[in-house]
Order: structure tokens, then sequence, then C-alpha cells
């Protein structure tokens, strides 16, 4: 496959970066300062529908007049969400306690007494869930947390305390009086409107393929003759809104129909895992021009994907996230990784002409969503020089020719809400300048005297008059997140597509399956950390970690702005010429000379078919059996015994190290879990040869040693008088293979000068955490003054990360305890079945060469879970310690003296575990490794 390279070619005349040796900040004053100036413009677009247009549903900004609906029937684009139900005030409701605390209470009343949903109108199910329907439900949750003092939820809003003046106004005996506002008792009202509104959209769903039918009346149901044409956004994207009213209400419909709904899309997908863009309700049949994509139509259904599993915490929708963004990144993105353009679904083939529209702006905040912030980036970069160059997004834009299709914009937010993401992943000042410009731009070109205009053309800057509920409730309350520096919650708390944010009450979580939780085992789901770019240079060069074609990092933090990327953006949108630099704050100088490189990202998705011998073509074994493939339950690891007709699916890395195994045939393998192959026709991989010249690696020997635990102080064990020094138990332990060489320290000529935990040296305390720890946050314990060795729990993070936290109090050693043992039976989800290891054996704890840097001093052995318990249990009794030897240095009576597993029994005499390895090889791509697959000989 063709992978990852920077190509150098002379372009005259092209960018060079003069000022790329410095990342230009904002104060915080100034940012504050634009807080302000879009809470003011909040206030200002509020006030004017409120005075204007109340109880219409939208303003019309250029006449001070209301919108209402259109006589013609046709005219979906006003039709679709004018129900006669204030539609702007039912959007704006979870804007107003963040921008304008003021007018909740009078929204509120409003709302509660003059709005009604038995209107005989047809409107879009879509449009309706998402504006009015999320917005209820999310102020429901809002008034549901408030405190139930009318004085504390005053505090809690914000309303500003009112002052009297004294006798004679002089302030004598002035007192401040705080105002009581009491807004929570519009709760249950307000979810009776949800409810209300939700059941009068259930009609919609009557059809035989779960698929929702695109418009609905809201007094009489589906109407007769009604199309049934919709989109995948449009039925897929009701998850979020839907299953809440469900939790909500006890009300199991909802949730159901949009679960069906969605999953009902995903099923009708390609082989290649692409969704059309419309479809037909009643039918099921995907509708020319069978185009796939990410913008308009389809673009909500990959947000709630990931969203739905966030909130809900249903690892279904990751799954069908994942496997769907896999198909973007290999078919919709192109080559350089910057341009996310339709394709036909079928024939994978891009149609001509080929436009990326407003829309799919969304995608760089899913990206952040998912752990892929080099792709947010780059595709946020593009819309930003779309910005940059015309003052505003346009609708749709032929990228190939470089000029606009369709030039309005009617105020959009996805633009502003990827920036807040990607502000909130990187801390970039980058963005909040973009920010910036965005605000300039509204408030210059849209504002009016009422409210803020649509820009009909972002060329001639003509208006129209009209103003999108979203103006008010997503563009500027992202523009206001994004200056606030709030962050994202870390809970399962989501903004929907229209940017309300919903979350699922604890209570009303659903937990999931045993069966389900034994397939995560051993999953990590932890994101990348966004490192920031350094400068780079013009050396092509090949990296000392393994994998890939690097560019050369001269050591000194640039921002987004000075990175080749931004200039590679630039000239996707402006040219390679100087076009571009005159909108540019002139701190960057041209230079006919220089050079620019052309990106290039590796393809991020594909299969392999594994066969014996790389001239034999075998079919593939679509469902191999455990005497090819089988798992162990308790690291969730996986192990192929026989590769023959085996299919890998093999997926990038969000990390940007290599690839992954993501499927053994039908099985799912999920981040951090392993695949070992064990078929001896693999030996040719043995070991995978460096694809960097590079420094030997120290061999950690002895892979296993024995562990002597002894009390250190006179205990009393049943009623024996045990002495200081008493050995109570031996068990095998497995070294790490970073940390402390055990071995190389051993045969140092001054090892008695050596600090720390030492092969057959004296005995160290154990310090046992009260509580059962993995070690995987900031360990708050009282630690002695000596040398001590710290006893963690196996799981949850890396054993690179349990050591730092050792070290961090001053730890010289870690014992690490493996699982518990697993049940002998198989667990079955579905037609799969996942068959148990007896025991896990020993495993040698591993980490990355980055990972392991200030480590060398932290001596690290692995035991088994028993082994954990029995030590445990001793702590309570008296100060216990621990010395290592070399399995050779204790006589064969005292290694067996603990009764438990040895190294080579139980599950090592039956399966492959990995203290078995006599020699390892990789597999890679080009020069990109195969991170979590290991071939391993274990003949010797």
């Amino acid at each position: 496959m063709l992978l990852s390279r920077t190509i150098w070619i002379w372009l005259a005349p092209c960018l060079c970066l003069s000022n790329l040796l410095g990342v230009w900040g904002m104060t915080d004053a100034r940012r504050i300062q634009l807080r302000d100036e879009t809470a003011a413009l909040f206030r200002h677009g509020y006030e004017g529908y409120i005075k204007y247009a109340y109880p219409a549903d939208e303003l019309r900004p250029l006449s001070c007049a209301p919108l209402r609906r259109s006589k013609n029937a046709a005219d979906f684009g006003i039709n679709d969400l004018h129900a006669n139900v204030s539609l702007t005030l039912l959007d704006v409701l979870s804007s107003l306690p963040l921008l304008h605390p003021h007018a909740l209470p009078s929204a509120l009343e409003r709302i509660t007494t003059q709005v009604s949903f038995d209107q005989d109108v047809k409107v879009q199910v879509f449009e309706m869930t998402i504006r009015a329907l999320g917005g209820l439900l999310s102020m429901y949750q809002y008034l549901d947390d408030l405190p139930d003092s009318p004085y504390e939820q005053a505090r809690v809003l914000g309303v500003v305390r009112e002052r009297k003046e004294g006798w004679l106004g002089l302030g004598l005996g002035a007192q401040e009086k705080v105002d009581k506002v009491d807004v929570k008792k519009y709760k249950l009202k307000i979810l009776e409107l949800a409810e209300d509104l939700g059941r009068r959209m259930l009609p919609a769903f009557n059809t035989k393929t779960g698929l929702p039918y695109a418009r609905v009346n809201l007094k009489r149901g589906i109407e007769k003759g009604e199309s049934a044409e919709t989109c995948t956004a449009g039925a897929g994207s009701l998850i979020l809104e839907f299953s809440l009213l469900s939790r909500l209400t006890g009300d199991q419909r909802y949730e159901q129909l949009a679960r069906n709904a969605y999953y009902s899309i995903w099923n009708r997908r390609s082989d290649n895992n692409l969704l059309g863009n419309t479809i037909g309700a009643t039918h099921g049949h995907w509708l020319m021009p069978g185009l796939s994509g990410v913008g308009a139509g389809m673009d909500s259904f990959f947000e709630y994907g990931v969203k739905a599993g966030i909130m809900l915490g249903d690892d279904s929708f990751y799954d069908i996230f994942y496997d769907s963004y896999a198909a973007i990144q290999t078919h919709v993105r192109t080559p350089d990784g910057f341009i996310y353009r339709p394709i036909h679904t079928r024939l994978l083939q891009i149609p001509s002409p080929t436009t990326i529209d407003s829309l799919s702006a969304f995608l760089p905040a899913i990206q952040v969503l998912a752990g892929d912030i080099p792709s947010a980036i780059r595709s946020h970069l593009v819309f930003w020089n779309l910005w940059r160059k015309f003052g505003a997004l346009p609708e749709s834009w032929r990228w190939q020719e470089r000029r606009i299709e369709w030039a309005g914009w009617p105020g959009r937010p996805e633009f502003i809400e990827s920036t807040y993401y990607l502000y909130q992943a990187t801390k970039d000042p980058f963005y909040l300048r973009v920010g910036e410009r965005v605000l300039k731009d509204l408030a210059r070109r849209t504002k009016t005297s009422c409210g803020f205009a649509t820009i009909k053309n972002v060329l001639t800057s003509e208006l129209e008059d009209r103003m999108e509920s979203f103006m008010l409730s997503e563009t500027l309350k992202y523009l206001y997140l994004l200056f606030s520096d709030t962050p994202f919650p870390n809970q399962n708390k989501v903004f929907t597509t229209e940017g309300h944010p919903l979350y699922i009450p604890q209570p009303l979580l659903q937990p999931s399956t045993n069966a389900r939780k034994s397939l995560h085992k051993g999953e990590w789901l932890m994101c990348p950390a966004y490192q920031s770019p350094f400068a780079t240079g013009g050396i092509d060069f090949r990296g000392m970690d393994r994998v890939g074609n690097r560019e050369e990092k001269l050591g000194i933090t640039v921002g987004i702005e000075g990175t080749s990327e931004y200039e590679y953006a630039r000239a996707l949108v402006f040219g390679w010429g100087e076009e571009g630099l005159k909108v540019e704050d002139q701190k960057r100088m041209w230079f006919d000379g220089g050079v620019c490189s052309i990106q290039e990202v590796p393809k991020f998705a594909f299969d392999i078919v594994l066969t014996p011998t790389s001239n034999e073509t075998l079919s593939e074994d679509p469902s191999p059996g455990p005497d090819k493939v089988y798992r162990n339950t308790t690291t969730g690891d996986y192990v192929i015994s026989n590769i023959t007709g085996i299919r890998l699916g093999v997926r990038w890395r969000l990390d940007g190290q290599g690839y992954d195994v993501s499927s053994i045939g039908p099985h799912r393998v999920r981040t951090g879990q392993q695949v070992t192959v064990i078929d001896s026709s693999m030996q040719n991989h043995f070991p995978l040869p460096s694809l960097a010249p590079g420094p030997p690696q120290p061999e950690y020997e002895p892979t296993e040693v024995i562990l002597r635990f002894v009390f250190l102080s006179p205990v009393v064990v049943k009623d024996k008088h045990l002495e200081a020094s008493t050995v109570f138990l031996h068990a095998l332990g497995a070294t790490a293979t970073f940390g402390k060489n055990f071995g190389a320290s051993a045969t140092s000529p001054s090892m008695e000068d050596q600090p720390g935990w030492q092969l057959g040296g004296g005995a160290l305390p154990i310090l046992v955490p009260p509580n059962p720890s993995d070690g995987c946050s900031l360990l708050t314990l009282s630690t002695p003054e000596h040398p001590f060795i710290l006893l963690l729990d196996r799981g949850n993070c890396t054993f690179a990360e349990k050591a730092q936290n050792a070290e961090t109090i001053g730890a010289s050693g870690l014992l690490i305890v493996g699982y518990p043992h697993p049940p002998e039976e198989g667990v079955t989800e579905g037609d799969q079945t996942v068959y148990a290891v007896p025991e896990e054996g020993l495993v040698r704890p591993s980490a990355e060469p980055n990972e392991a840097e200030g480590l060398d001093n932290m001596g690290i052995v692995y035991m088994e879970y028993l082994v954990g318990e029995l030590v445990r249990n001793a702590s309570q009794k008296g100060e216990i310690g621990a010395a290592i030897m070399r399995i050779e240095g204790v006589g064969e009576e005292a290694a067996r003296s603990s009764g438990f597993p040895q190294a080579g029994s139980g599950a090592t005499k039956k399966h492959w575990t990995s203290d078995s390895r006599t020699r390892e090889g990789r597999l890679a791509v080009g020069d990109w490794e195969i991170c979590n697959l290991v071939v391993v000989d274990t003949s010797v």
C-alpha cells in the first residue's frame, strides 16, 4: 500500500514560514471582552425577536416583523419549521441561563401558558425533534437540577442584586436584597409539553421498515399521499432526544422507535460500510443519486452515533460510529487528509462536479470527541480558509475548481462548534482568533436593528429577511462558550445537534450485560493526548521509533499556524501563489525560493486475508472456530493458532503510531486488546528487522523470579508467635520489560551501592493501600521515608502509568496483582462464543520507550491474583516485605512451597501465554507496524 511520506517540491512563488518560531496568544482581558460582546449580541437578537416577532416562529430581521408559515404548501424551507409554537423561543431555552438569565422567567411563563402543539400543521420530524423537543428536555433537566429555594435559584442564575438606598439617599442604613426567582415551578409543565410533542410525532414511525416519514401533521398524523422520501440524518438522528424522553417518562416507545430507526439505517449500509443520503421510509431502498459523504442529509447520523455512545453508555453506538468513521476516512476523505467529498456509494467514484457544504463543518467537532484530533485540525483548516476568503462560509463550494456553487450563509453554527471543540482539546489560541474573526464578521455583515439577517450571497453581501433560530441557540452560544473557556463536561452529557445539553441521570442508565462486559475485557478507551506541534524542517528521514517516515522535528513548539498543514490548507482554498497573504496579519514573509510539503496520509482501513505462504491463495474462513481463534476472557486478548483463511480488519491508530487489528473474522478486537499469532507457518516473521538503525535494546532478565515474602516484625498467626524475618510465602513472579533491569544490576560489582529493590538483595517493606487500588490516578498515601514497594492491581490503565504514579510517591518497586481467574465455560453473545482460558498465567508488563522514560530505577514484578490475596491478608497481621531471587537460587522445595501455580502450569500448559515467549515477530504494512499484533514462536 502507499504510505504517508513527505514530498518536497519547488513552487514558485511559495510561502516561507518566517515566523513559525512562536505561538501568538490572547490575553484573558481580550477573551473576556469578546465573551461579553457575544452575550450582548445574543441579547440584541433575543429582545428583537420578543419585541417584533413573538409569538410567531421566526423574526424578519430586515423589516422587524414576524415570519409566519407560507401559504405555499411546497415551501418546505419555511413550513417544515413553522408550527405556530414560537419555535425560536423554544430553541433558545437552553441558551438563556447562560447568555441572558434575566429573560428566563418570562420565557418560561410564555411557553407554559401560551404554547400548544395541538396545531393542524405538517412539520418535519427531525427539525421539531432537535429544536423544540431538545430545547424542552434540556430546560427540564436544567430546572430539575436547580435548588428548591427561590433565593438559591436567583444566585445560580446570576440575578443582579438590588441595592436600596438608605435615609435621604445618603446610604445610611443601606441594604442589599437578593432577588428571589422561582423558575423550578415550571418543570413539570415543560416535561408535559415535551411528552405531548413526542406523542404527536409517533405516527411518523408507522412503517414496515422502522424508518419514520420525514413529515407529520401534529394533529392528524401522516397525511394521505405523504412522500416516503427521507434522509439518513433525518431518520437516524432522533436517538438522543427520544431516549431521554423515554427515560424521563417511563414510556419506552420513543427510545425503541428511535433506536430501531438508527439500526435500520445502518443495516442498509454497503459492503464498504458506506451509507446513502436519501432513502424510502416505506420500502427501505436507497434513492438516487446514490452518494455517500458527511454533509447535508447525512451529517448528524454520525454525530449521534458517538454522542449516543457517550450519553447512553451503549457500546453498540460506538461500534457503529467507529465502523462508519473508518469507511469515511478510507473512502470519503481525500488522500491528503483535508477534504471530505461525496462519492458514489457503490462505485466509490467521485461525482462531477464535486462539492463540500457548510454543514460538513460539523465533522471536526465529532473527530475531537472520537479522539482523532489530527484529522479534526486538518479538516477544520479548510473551512477556516474558506471563512478567511469570503467572510462567511458559503453553503456549497466546488473544491477542485476553487469556486462557490451556493453563496448563501444563514448563520450556521457548525464551523463555530468545531472551533470550540478544537480549542478545548488543544488550548491553541489560534482558535480564539478564529472566533474573534467570526464574531467580527457576524456583527459587521449580519446584524440589523432588531436581529441578524441571513447572508444571501457572501460575495455581494446581499441579505435575506430571515433569522434562523439556530443563530441564537447555537452560533452565538458556541462563540460564548469558546470565549468563556468553558470545557465540555467529562461525563455522559452531550450537546445535541442543535446545541442543547442533555444527559441520562445516573439512576436511569441501563447497565451492560455480563456477556457484553466480557467482550470489553482489556479494552482501553483513553484518547491520545494532544501534543503541540513542532517546527517542521526540510529533511526527510526515517524515524527512530520503528514506524513511518516522519518530518524532522526541530524541537521548537509552534502553534497550528506554524505548521505545514496550515499553509497547505491555505493553498487548497486560495491557490499556490500569493493569494491569501493579504488576509494574514503581516507576520509572514514571502520568499520565492521557498518549498511547501504535499500532504499525504496513510490509508485508514483495509482487510488482510492470511495464508501460510505468500504465493498461495485460499478462500476466506468466514467463521473460524476455537481451533483457529480463541480468546482469553480474563485479559480480553485473542490468540490465532491457525492463520489459514483468517481475515484481519486493520485500522489506523488515532495516536498515529501505526495500525491495529480491529477484527478477526466476525470477532471485533477492541482498542487495547492484543492479538497473538502462534501458527508455526509464520516463522519467517521472527523477528521483525528494525526499520531504523539504533542502539541495541537491553535484555530484561531473568523473565521469572521467586518472590520471597517475609514478616518484618513479630506477629501471631494461628496462635503461633513468628519472629521478624520469618518467611511466610514463596511465589513465582514475572519481571517487566521496562524499568529496572534486575539481571543487569545484579551482575554489577557494586550491587550493594545501587538504590532500590535488587535481585538477590534484602526484603523491602510492602505498602498495601487500605483499599485495593489500580494506581491509574495520582496516589495520596502516607509513605515511609525509607525505600518501599507498592502493591497495585492490574487494569484500567497502562503498566507504565502505574509505574509513573508509584514513582511519584517515592516507591522503589512495584508489585502488580493479576486479574482473578475466570470461569472455565465459554461466554455466549448472540452467535459468538468466547472461550475462557482456565488460568491467566504470568504476563510480563511492557511499555513503549517514550512511556518508560525516567523509570530505570523502578523494579516491577507481576504476580498472580491468588498470591496478591495472600499478601493482602498477611499485611493485616503485621508489616511485610518482599525480596526477589533467581529461580535456580532457591530449592525446588521452596519454589513450590506456596502451592500456587508455577510458570508453565495451568493455563500455560494448555494455551499460549506471554510468559512462554521465546522469539517474537511483528507484521508491518510498508513502514507502518501493526502494533497490537505479535507473532510468537512457541516451538523453542
